[in-house]
């Protein structure tokens, strides 16, 4: 299959992700790039509430929830801006046609570097990632679909949980409803355009944020997007994480509303009214992407935040807040200081589950930081350079709130990668599980501004350098070469893009792509399923009736039959609640013949057939507690037969228990 066949699925999928937000964004009264960049993440916040809400109404799970939760959120922004008269939009003005040529250009080019870095690393579009945690995420988009809910109440059914946050699962089951598309399809076509049109459009306006209307800003910030190879390409390679990755890609966002609603903006990039009443619209689809999705606003925008009631409670703004009082300006304080600490506290995965440890000695995790490399991945000089001069920058022109954010967030990977285990480490990062793939991933969205910053200083000083030499020439010896200013800061302007974009999809990128692709790949020797497997799996539905049971190992990618041939398996998840019944039968179905003990619990799951995908298990079944051993040796059992088989992967009937 082609990437060009999945054209209408693409379509639909941008529309999804676009057209809900857009809704809104502009009755809120966003224009050009600010609506641009906030449709996305509000169109996650209205499909995952729409799942939500949609079984305490009686409603199915289908594109009209959320064309009516789109409605109410319309009409409810709509009265906020009413309750608030005067003008809220931020119209661009004439003369600044300019930048929003350079805004189009920047978002094609990291649309067309980071799809193609994606496209790339996922090879083909019903590849699926052979990897952990990609059983339970294709497995339960497909129990969305036969549930017909998508609520993040629910979804955890699937495995006998409670909450599980479902936004990403949402988004792809909505696509395969309005396209058609397999599963494994809509995953892989929903993950490109958010990495590849989601997650740009947050960072340029970020940069439009924090620098102004600057042509070499928003042009910088469009190649940067795509020099990290811990962002976006880590989350869908490593775990596989798919609703992190969906969280960290409207993140950007979400700090730049943050920093119009603090008037730390550059100059009018939203208005502060307006953009508070659409950052807030933007946190339960960031919570029910991943609830560490929101904790991570806290280390990027708290900076921030204690800057602005500085300021404020000093009378530096024109309206000191509160007055003057020192009593209330602590008591304000310690109030957002306590809040923000039960946020800290209770937002978090069990301690238990929280059980990565630290990966590399202190200097390596340092050098990791500055080199912008990710975790043992080769170095990124160019972004190291630029986020250099960009804290140097950032210090000259006192945006202390954006080097805390920075030191925050690099504080936070170096406690996750080379910490002391204990109670601190856990405060500090049990929010993301200790993990520090999850931390590394963060760590784009605190550098990428300063990276910007670096990169205008240094262009600012090149033009300055061609303006200079223009005039000379100018006030030569008729040369004739009056333009040559112009001109010449125009060349260097497309030299330098061009650079800029070959220097940063160097090493560092490039090993990214390349670990992801070796997850991706379907192979004979594939960690969860090989070709033959997929194979066999893919004519099931044409051999097993759709109301049967199928007993599989998931460690070895047989539960997948859920997703890819719809057909009921005792474990759809590698973890999760398993009967009594369905552990007799992964124990001992072998003995059936010989043992009538087990056909009662065959019976009682109403049991028909069994995948046989051999003993190779993803991650080599490390954590593995359950004992398949009663799947082993099948057919010389005399309990089964031979329905189908490709290779070494097998299905059998269950024949031993009768009818």
């Amino acid at each position: 299959m082609s990437w060009m066949s999945e054209v209408p699925a693409f379509c639909a999928a941008l529309t999804l992700l676009f057209a809900p937000g857009a809704v809104v964004a502009c009755v809120a009264g966003f224009r050009g790039l600010p609506l641009y960049a906030a449709a996305p993440a509000l169109s996650v916040s209205l499909v995952a509430v729409a799942a939500l809400g949609s079984p305490f109404v009686g409603l199915e799970w289908s594109l009209w929830p959320v064309v009516l939760v789109t409605a109410l959120a319309g009409v409810l922004v709509w009265a906020a801006r009413r309750i608030r008269p005067g003008n809220v939009e931020v119209p661009v003005p004439e003369t600044q046609r300019p930048f929003g040529v350079a805004v189009c250009a920047a978002l094609v080019i990291a649309a067309v570097l980071l799809g193609s870095r994606m496209v790339g690393a996922i090879s083909d579009p019903e590849a699926i990632s052979q990897t952990f945690d990609n059983v339970f995420h294709l497995n339960a988009i497909q129990f969305i679909l036969e549930k017909r809910s998508g609520s993040s109440l629910s979804v955890g059914d699937m495995t006998g949980g409670g909450f599980y946050p479902a936004a990403w699962h949402d988004l792809v089951s909505l696509l395969v409803q309005l396209s058609g598309v397999s599963i494994p399809v809509a995953a892989n076509v929903i993950n490109v355009c958010v990495a590849a049109v989601v997650w740009p459009a947050g960072c340029v306006y970020l940069a439009r944020v924090i620098v102004g209307q600057r042509p070499a800003a928003v042009l910088s910030a469009g190649v940067l997007s795509a020099a990290f190879g811990a962002f976006p390409l880590l989350m869908v390679d490593f775990g596989v994480l798919y609703p992190n990755f969906l969280a960290l890609s409207l993140l950007p966002l979400v700090v730049a509303l943050g920093i119009v609603i603090l008037r730390f903006a550059a100059d009018e990039a939203a208005h502060p009214a307006m953009a508070g009443t659409v950052f807030l619209g933007t946190l339960p689809g960031l919570a029910l992407a991943h609830p560490s999705g929101l904790m991570t606003v806290l280390p990027l925008l708290a900076p921030a935040a204690i800057c602005w009631w500085w300021l404020r409670s000093s009378g530096h703004f024109q309206r000191p807040l509160i007055g003057r009082s020192g009593v209330l300006r602590i008591l304000l304080l310690v109030a957002g200081a306590a809040a923000c600490l039960a946020l800290w506290k209770l937002v978090r995965p069990p301690e238990a589950a929280a059980t990565w440890p630290p990966v590399l000695p202190a200097l390596d995790a340092i050098w990791d930081i500055v080199t912008s490399s990710g975790i043992g991945r080769p170095e990124s000089w160019v972004v190291m350079v630029l986020a250099l001069i960009g804290l140097a920058v950032a210090g000259l022109t006192r945006r202390y709130w954006l080097l805390a954010a920075y030191g925050a967030v690099a504080g936070l990977f170096f406690m996750a990668v080379a910490g002391q285990q204990g109670r601190i480490r856990t405060f500090l990062t049990g929010v993301w599980y200790n993990d520090p793939e999850r931390l590394a991933a963060i760590l784009p969205v605190a550098i990428l501004p300063l990276a910007v910053l670096g990169a205008v200083t240094f262009w600012d000083a090149c033009a300055r350098r061609f303006t200079t030499a223009g005039r000379t020439v100018q006030t030569g010896k008729g040369t004739g070469l009056a333009g040559f200013g112009q001109a010449g800061v125009l060349v260097a302007a497309l030299v330098s893009l061009a650079l800029l974009a070959i220097g940063t999809q160097q090493a560092n990128v490039a090993a990214a792509q390349a670990s992801a692709a070796r997850n991706y790949l379907v192979s004979a020797d594939a960690d969860l399923l090989d070709s033959d497997e997929l194979a066999l799996l893919q004519r099931l539905r044409d051999e097993v009736p759709a109301d049967s049971v199928i007993v599989g190992n998931p460690w070895n990618g047989s539960s997948l039959v859920y997703a890819i041939a719809h057909r009921q398996t005792l474990q759809p998840h590698i973890l999760g609640a398993v009967s009594d019944e369905a552990l007799d039968v992964f124990a001992n179905l072998n003995k059936a013949a010989s043992d009538p003990a087990v056909c009662s619990s065959v019976r009682q799951l109403s049991a028909d057939f069994v995948l046989d995908f051999g003993d190779r298990e993803v991650n080599n079944g490390e954590g593995r507690t359950i004992d398949y051993d009663g799947l082993d040796n099948l057919q010389a059992s005399g309990a089964v037969s031979v329905v189908d088989s490709q290779g070494r992967a097998t299905l059998y009937r269950i024949t031993a228990c009768g009818e």
